[in-house]
């Protein structure tokens, strides 16, 4: 007992043995963002700055003379941009204006290049250049050769090409309204139709230097036409020729086209007889005087027009009778009584009042 106690009691004296040396915790490291839970929808990319992503991705490491002229271009492209954004801000400022800003405007607008015309029609214009700027002494007067509804219709010659034309005399000293209507409707029309069987309106001339002399003294127009040396109707009279069937069929079929033509124009001529249709020594026939002819609508039936038209002797029923709707047959119908005028060489129907007339054909 003696030696445990001993034992006991060295044992208590020595000092106890110190414990193994915990290990010192390390500092939580940081996770990376790529560790971290996103939300839905959300990539990590979207969250990563550059610099982020360049330590994740373990770019190396920029050098330093590298960062330096990295920072010098980033200031420089600082300083152009404030540069830049002080010029604009006066431009601003100038632009307030209203001169400025029309100027503006118009610069900012897109120019286009005026398109070329290919294969453009023959304007009126084209056709009848000068119309009304010559005088009529650039023409001869050989002779007088008819009496038109406004004035003389002389036979000349130019005298610059010697081509033989027909001057017919518009007056105008008689007319307190000025232009006489007939004439300015068959120049208005005669401008609009070209063919062979309607009579050709060269030009207009006038008997005054100046155009300002027409203030003072009222003077006279000249409607040029082609010439041509016969009317239907002093041929007729005349007994000096004999129109056998082929003539007369020349002539009709001729006179139709004309018609016709006009017809599909939309013109009607309203006074078809034998002293407006004319005709040379080649047997060429022109149907002439637009005086009284008209642009008519073919849709438009329901229009009523004047029933006092057409000379008597050549005048349709319908007319007669009062009719003020009509149409292309009007013209149709004298273009049957010169048919059978030239066979039997004098009007078909003759009297001197419509109810006369009216009872001759029937």
């Amino acid at each position: 007992e003696g030696s445990l106690e001993s034992g006991r009691s060295s044992a208590e004296q020595l000092p106890a043995e110190p414990s193994p040396a915990q290990p010192v915790a390390a500092p939580p490291q940081r996770k990376s963002i790529k560790e971290l839970p996103m939300p839905p929808g959300m990539k990590v990319e979207d969250m990563m700055s550059p610099e982020a992503a360049e330590r994740e991705e373990g770019s190396p490491q920029v050098p330093q003379q590298q960062q330096h002229h990295q920072k010098q271009q980033l200031e420089l492209q600082k300083h152009e941009s404030s540069l830049t954004t002080q010029k604009a801000v006066a431009a601003m400022a100038l632009s307030s204006t209203p001169a400025s800003q029309a100027a503006a405007a118009a610069s900012s607008m897109q120019v286009f290049r005026r398109p070329r015309i290919l294969n453009k029609p023959p304007s009126d214009d084209d056709r009848f250049p000068n119309w009304g700027e010559r005088c009529v002494d650039v023409f001869d007067i050989v002779c007088q050769i008819g009496e038109g509804t406004y004035g003389q219709v002389y036979k000349a010659k130019d005298k610059d090409t010697g081509e033989l034309v027909a001057l017919k005399k518009v007056r105008l000293e008689n007319e307190k309204e000025g232009f006489p209507i007939t004439a300015v409707r068959e120049i208005k029309i005669l401008r609009q139709l070209n063919h062979p069987s309607i009579v050709n309106l060269k030009e207009i001339v006038t008997d005054k230097q100046d155009a300002l002399d027409f203030k003072k003294d009222k003077g006279a127009f000249y409607l040029v036409f082609e010439y041509m040396d016969h009317d239907l109707m002093g041929l007729l009279e005349s007994g000096l020729v004999d129109f056998n069937e082929h003539h007369v069929a020349s002539f009709m079929r001729q006179l139709l086209d004309g018609l016709s033509y006009c017809h599909r124009r939309n013109f009607l001529h309203r006074d078809i007889k034998c002293s407006n249709i004319l005709m040379n020594n080649r047997g060429q026939i022109k149907l002439a005087d637009f005086g009284l002819a008209r642009l008519y609508s073919a849709e438009d039936k329901a229009r009523p027009y004047t029933n006092k038209v057409i000379t008597l002797w050549y005048r349709p029923p319908e007319l007669l009778l009062g009719e003020e709707r009509y149409g292309p047959a009007i013209d149709v119908w004298s273009c049957g009584c010169i048919l059978g005028e030239l066979f039997t060489r004098k009007p078909v129907f003759q009297a001197n009042q419509e109810m006369a007339q009216l009872e001759a054909i029937s």
